[in-house]
């Protein structure tokens, strides 16, 4: 058990080290995805602001609130959400997509896994124009506290990592998982406060407090819009971060060895 953790350890350390590996591949993924195209990873920009615009005009008419004050927080949320959500689906599917890579070359897990989140997170700065201008047109306060959208994107990289490690090793292993983790994803954007407001609950709002992915989404949509997140949304992702690394690591103790009789 201790040589197989001391194996675990060297690939995760190596993986950090093969950086021009997961960055450089990581960009040629999303040229790849966009080959042809005038607009490339735009072309998702585009679609996000088109989506945001459209349940702008309906939520902020059916929740009777100011469209002005209503698509700054909608479209945080919104990106936010894309964000986590493109990690975990695409992190089910992130080890299984390199299978050619991982029989001919003796790459570390860890830099496939980073080379994931590396992509999704530099397709989520696309996204970030729209925020961006959609906070300056709306008038929203830009305060010392968004400087933290930057520690907060950080965690919820560092998060993506051992995200994408997990699913990844459970989904090459039980090919049923992907589907079922996206329809709970789906399920899961439904009761989650990204396009309304947790106190519509009321006094029910403990309901989204109990949702991890809401603290997920608040950690960086808070920010985003000028304001710290709440410290109890601080406190319970360092809490996931630490509990979600511990358990990749046992998981990955168990199942990371035989990845290659299943990809």
């Amino acid at each position: 058990m201790k040589r197989n953790l001391l194996f675990i350890l060297r690939d995760w350390a190596s993986g950090f080290l093969h950086w021009r590996y997961w960055w450089n591949f990581a960009l040629l993924d999303i040229s790849l995805r966009y080959r042809r195209s005038i607009l490339g990873p735009f072309w998702l920009t585009i679609s996000f602001l088109m989506t945001a615009a459209g349940l702008a005009v309906v939520y902020s008419a059916l929740f009777n609130m100011e469209i002005r004050h209503y698509i700054p927080y909608l479209v945080a949320g919104l990106s936010s959400w894309g964000y986590v959500n493109s990690l975990i689906n695409e992190g089910c599917t992130a080890l299984t997509r390199q299978a050619g890579t991982m029989r001919d070359q003796n790459l570390p897990i860890m830099a496939h896994a980073i080379r994931a989140v590396v992509s999704n997170t530099v397709i989520f700065g696309h996204n970030l124009l729209v925020v961006a201008a959609t906070v300056l047109i709306a008038g929203t306060p830009i305060t010392w506290s968004t400087l933290f959208a930057l520690p907060a994107l950080a965690l919820l990289a560092c998060n993506g990592v051992w995200i994408t490690l997990i699913f990844g090793l459970l989904c090459a292993r039980y090919r049923d998982l992907p589907p079922l983790v996206s329809v709970i994803t789906n399920l899961l954007f439904l009761i989650t406060p990204v396009f309304w407001l947790r106190d519509m609950l009321g006094p029910r709002g403990f309901i989204a407090d109990f949702n991890p992915l809401y603290h997920f989404v608040e950690l960086l949509r808070a920010p985003m819009l000028g304001s710290m997140p709440p410290l109890h949304t601080i406190i319970i992702m360092l809490s996931i971060t630490a509990f979600g690394w511990l358990l990749t690591l046992l998981i990955a103790m168990r199942l990371q060895t035989r990845i290659a009789y299943w990809v």
